[in-house]
């Protein structure tokens, strides 16, 4: 077992009510990175393990990430359209998916990836 069970849990929900509350128009930047990371993470992974029909669809939630910044640096406000909220969303299902079915070498490798390369220092 790669975390116990609540732990695993735990690293699959908060990118989901951070979601949430950019649907709700409650983002913030928190909510920004919290998603950006997760779905680092998940390119990283599929990247690693040789899926690019994963990578791409986390890349789509990356991408929709984006438009959101872009957006908020114009705008001011955090939000998102129907289209990058269904991208985020179906990234952070194969995200889960993927962290379930990867090994810790697999998750120890990407985050530490994600950390050393994406991560504001």
């Amino acid at each position: 077992m790669r975390f116990n069970a609540e732990d695993e849990q735990a690293l699959q929900l908060m990118p989901h009510a951070e979601l949430l509350k950019l649907k709700l128009g409650a983002g913030d930047e928190q909510t920004w990175h919290t998603l950006i990371c997760r779905l680092n993470v998940g390119v990283t992974v599929a990247k690693n393990r040789g899926i690019p029909e994963a990578a791409q669809c986390a890349r789509n939630g990356l991408d929709a990430l984006l438009a959101v910044r872009e957006r908020h640096n114009k705008t001011g406000i955090w939000g998102a359209s129907g289209d990058e909220l269904n991208a985020i969303g179906e990234a952070l299902v194969l995200t889960d998916d993927l962290q379930t079915t990867s090994t810790r070498r697999e998750l120890r490798t990407a985050v530490n990836y994600v950390y050393e390369n994406a991560a504001i220092k």
